[in-house]
């Protein structure tokens, strides 16, 4: 029996009742003020990604971090460079890690707007690989998605061929090359009037979030 696109959101809605529960209560005041208590300042570049707010800012001491606030308890934590493989875990200790977790081949790990991020398999001949988000300090997984789905930012992520289902029911054709890139779920087909477009997608819901030629 073919799986309609509600059953699809049912599916990724049970999934989300298995993640861990965030109190999404603070607002872009509350982290700047936050950071400030933080004896932080020049604060710039602002956003919530992966449950915290995140931003560049200057130190007392003249050093630049990128510092990051919990959504749910208000937590604070800068990184510098220059506290990695010190205070911070770094490269080896990440690594590994993730090896001790059960993901055996880990490769393209770096430190990326505060978060360590890699892509991973448990197994190199039979395992799907994984793009993996971690905290820079507790180094724990905030976010961890492959080509069946997984999770971020607190919400469960439909896999790709849940993507290609939703794609074909909104009557695009020929729908290939998908691939999970930097929090989004893209894909190249044939929309409505014939034409070969890439498409960028929401990866929790489907909803198309943009649509252009294919050059």
């Amino acid at each position: 029996m073919k799986k309609t696109l509600l059953s699809l959101s049912l599916t990724a809605a049970a999934a989300v009742a298995t993640l861990p529960s965030m109190a999404l209560a603070m607002g872009a005041q509350d982290a700047l003020n936050v950071i400030t208590q933080n004896h932080h300042v020049a604060t710039h570049g602002l956003q919530k990604q992966h449950g915290y707010w995140t931003a560049e800012a200057i130190a007392n001491d003249g050093q630049r971090a990128t510092v990051l606030v919990k959504d749910a308890d208000a937590s604070f934590t800068a990184v510098r460079k220059s506290d990695i493989g010190t205070t911070l875990p770094g490269v080896a200790q990440v690594t590994q890690a993730l090896r001790a977790a059960g993901w055996a081949h880990v490769h393209d790990l770096e430190l990326d707007d505060g978060f360590w991020q890699a892509e991973a398999r448990q197994s190199l001949v039979h395992g799907e690989k994984n793009e993996l988000v971690l905290h820079p300090q507790t180094l724990e997984v905030l976010s961890q998605v492959g080509r069946s789905g997984g999770f971020a930012n607190q919400q469960a992520v439909l896999g790709a061929e849940q993507i290609r289902l939703a794609l074909q029911q909104a009557g695009y054709t020929r729908v290939h090359d998908l691939d999970y890139d930097d929090g989004h779920w893209e894909a190249e087909a044939t929309n409505l009037a014939g034409q070969s477009v890439e498409l960028r997608l929401d990866p929790h819901t489907a909803q198309v979030l943009s649509e252009r030629l294919d050059d």
